[in-house]
């Protein structure tokens, strides 16, 4: 703006025309300033009411601004749709508890002659001379009732949500690889000498899954930081909670779990729709998970001397 252009002199009152009119100071303040980035000139007047004025000559222009304005202001935010169904989620939950429930029986019996706890345990030695399926199988053992209904309650309610968001097959083979890999990165940060067991790996795994999928396919560029990052900010939340009370509660296990299932929801994410696998699709992953369940215990109780004489 030139020095003739800033101190040009301003028009009579009787010159000025009222263009807004409303209560609100506020808004007559945020209207002048539209007004005055577009480079036109204006005042307030108080009486009776708060009202915007112009200089005559430029008052239609000053209308075009101001309704331009108001009308962006007053589009609605676009809803976020909600995540499409991809199954019931009640299926993998049943299989969930009926497992945890039948590996609780042998391993409180000694079904079969076998010495569960001793055959399928993190031992953290053991886990990094070889014997990865440790990593698996310690998922499906518990210390005692309390540790089991916790497992189940917490396991249950989000494997729940992932098996609608994602499918039964893909929620549960996620949480399973995702339980796996926390183990295995637990015992290598513990070093020899660690022991632990418990699906709880896998349940934070879960919520990890879920946090980053969320976050990575409904995140919008325009949100605030933190609305953006908000789905990561309520599973560390629930990480906290949940997930460090009790003095023999394994809390890196809780973590290194969270941060595995962070990776494969991100990854989740960014398949886009390539991850709304067809039904069959679905029930081949569950097929999978199973078999490298079976599999892990076929290998524990095979390597492992702690079959009954």
């Amino acid at each position: 703006m030139s020095w003739d252009q800033e101190h040009r002199p301003l028009p009579d009152d009787s010159d000025w025309v009222v263009v807004y009119e409303c209560r609100s100071l506020a808004v007559c303040q945020e209207l002048a300033l539209v007004l005055q980035a577009m480079d036109i000139h204006c005042k307030i007047s108080a009486e009776p009411r708060h009202a915007l004025l112009v200089p005559g000559p430029v008052a239609s222009r000053a209308n075009e601004q101001l309704l331009a304005y108001l009308s962006e202001a007053r589009k609605p935010v676009q809803a976020q749709p909600p995540a499409p169904k991809q199954s019931s989620g009640i299926a993998g939950v049943v299989a969930y508890v009926s497992l945890l429930l039948m590996f609780a029986y042998w391993q409180s019996h000694q079904s079969f002659g076998v010495d569960w706890l001793a055959s399928g345990r993190i031992d953290s030695a053991a886990v990094l001379s070889g014997e990865w399926w440790r990593t698996v199988t310690a998922l499906t053992l518990h210390l005692d009732l309390a540790h089991l209904t916790a497992n189940l309650v917490f396991g249950a309610a989000f494997g729940y949500f992932a098996g609608q968001l994602f499918g039964t097959g893909l929620a549960w083979a996620g949480i399973l690889l995702g339980g796996s890999l926390g183990n295995y990165l637990n015992a290598w940060l513990q070093g020899p000498g660690h022991r632990s067991i418990g699906a709880s790996t896998a349940i934070f795994a879960a919520l990890g899954l879920l946090s980053a999928f969320t976050w990575r396919r409904w995140r919008r560029p325009d949100e605030k930081l933190l609305k953006r990052w908000s789905p990561i900010f309520a599973g560390i939340a629930l990480l906290a909670y949940t997930g460090a009370g009790g003095e023999r509660t394994d809390v890196l296990a809780h973590l290194t779990g969270f941060v595995c299932g962070l990776l494969i929801g991100g990854a989740y994410g960014a398949a886009g729709k390539r991850i709304l696998l067809s039904a069959p699709a679905q029930r081949i992953l569950v097929l999978l998970a199973l078999f490298a369940l079976t599999l892990s215990w076929m290998l524990a109780i095979q390597s492992n001397s702690g079959r009954l004489i």
